[in-house]
Order: C-alpha cells, then structure tokens, then sequence
C-alpha cells in the first residue's frame, strides 16, 4: 500500500492507494504546527505502507527532504518532514511541492492527457505552478514559482517579502485586504499567464486551485488573448480535471515513476 498526501496553505489530504486505486481520503485543516501535522500522519501509521509520496506548499531544499520557505505554513519551515516520515513509517519517502504533485496529477490522469507539455497554475491561498514535459515534472533548480513574477513594479507587498507579485493580485489569501473585483483578478492572472507562456511555451495551461471557482475562466482568456501579442495563437487554457485530488494522483505518478 502506497501513502499519498497534499500539504496546502489551508488544507491537508492524506489517503492510501493500492497502486490503481486512491481511497481512504481523509481531509484536515492544514496544522500550523508540524508537530500536530506528523500526529495526523500517524493516524495512518497502523497500516503496511510500502511507500509514501505527496507534496507541501512552498519551495523544498535541493535534496527535497524539507520546506525552506513559506508564506502560508511557516511551521514547517525547516522541519525535517522526509526524515520523519521515514521514520514513522519504516518506507521510502518522496517529496516534492504540492502545485508540482498536482500539475503532474492533472497532467497524467487530468485535462493534460495526451498533451506533451503542460503548464499548471493553482491559484488559491496562494499562487502556485509547474511544468511537465513529457508526463514528468520539468527539471529544475530551484522549484518553480510563477505566483512571485513581478506583475506590478513596487506593487503590493507579498507575505514572502517581495512586492507586486502575482500572488497578490489574485490569491485568496490577498482579496479582502486589496478588495479586488473578479473582474480585475481575471485581468491580473491573464498577465501572469502572458508571461508564464512566453517562457514555458506550453501546448496548454491548466487552471486550479479554490479561487478560480469564482473567476471566469473565459474573462482570463479574453484578456489573455490582448495580452499575448507575440504569438499568432494562445494555447488553450482549460480548468482543472481532478479539481482538489490532483495532487494525490501526482503522488501516486511520482512513486510510479521512480521503478
């Protein structure tokens, strides 16, 4: 049996797989402390567990054993996640960011199927993102973070200390304190998606996370369409699939994709 988990900004998903199937889905308030987050963890502990795989929100150390950075969940930072679930559950731990698990989720079981490179968004209590070649998570340095490209020079100040991110004009976590209209949102993640494609140059962009079940998706591709000047043609830009068991579908893909 295979444990599969999702760490986000306000919730956290842990359920058990057999390899083919997800199931045993249990959802938690994401803990601000990591000690009460390993107590959940050790709910499942009773059980045979041959591997264990899922993501956390924010940027991991080069060696992906633990959070080093976090707007959201600070609790963790530095907490030797990996170690300590290894310890807990006697099994082979892999870990990687929560957007990457997800976009991998979606772009193997999702609306990315059958697409050769596949750029991710979640835009919830904050702004996440990947890119998947190939069924795979990219390669990488230092993660990937399109939620901190600057949009707005000097604008308005992150909870990771930069200003005029992304994130601050469209995440959850930013609305009542900007008191941004959805229709300024759309307009706002459109310029994020211009410059999020004019590196990544993907054959579609998948849109998730909480905040866009109340942002029209066809308001972002209207302003996409005026702000993509460069090419003759926007890739499309579709919601997510698997919606919030995304990520736990990229965990199950990374354990797969390790044999």
């Amino acid at each position: 049996m295979y444990l599969l988990f999702d760490i986000g900004g306000t919730n956290m998903r842990v359920a058990v797989s057999d390899g083919a199937t997800i199931t045993q889905t249990k959802i938690f308030p994401t803990p601000a402390d990591f000690g009460a987050g390993l107590d959940i963890f050790k709910q499942f502990a009773d059980q045979e567990i041959e591997k264990v795989a899922g993501g956390i929100a924010g940027p991991l150390d080069k060696n992906k054993t633990m959070l080093i950075k976090s707007p959201h969940i600070g609790g963790w930072v530095q907490k030797p996640l990996k170690q300590k679930l290894t310890e807990v559950f006697d099994a082979k731990v892999y870990l990687e960011n929560d957007t990457a698990l997800v976009a991998l989720g979606e772009a193997n079981y999702g609306a990315g199927v059958g697409k050769n490179i596949v750029a991710y968004l979640g835009i919830g209590t904050g702004v996440g993102g990947a890119r998947i070649v190939n069924g795979r998570i990219d390669e990488n340095s230092l993660g990937f973070e399109p939620g901190h490209q600057i949009i707005v020079p000097d604008g308005n100040l992150c909870r990771c200390g930069g200003k005029g991110h992304l994130e601050t004009y469209v995440a959850g976590a930013y609305h009542d304190r900007n008191q941004t209209n959805r229709d300024e949102v759309a307009k706002y993640l459109a310029i994020g998606l211009n410059n999020t494609i004019v590196h990544w140059s993907p054959d579609i962009v998948i849109l998730g996370g909480g905040v866009m079940q109340s942002i029209s998706i066809d308001k972002v591709r209207t302003y996409l369409k005026e702000t993509l000047t460069i090419f003759p043609h926007a890739p499309a830009v579709v919601p997510s699939q698997l919606r919030d068991t995304a990520g736990l579908f990229g965990a199950l893909t990374i354990i797969k994709q390790s044999v």
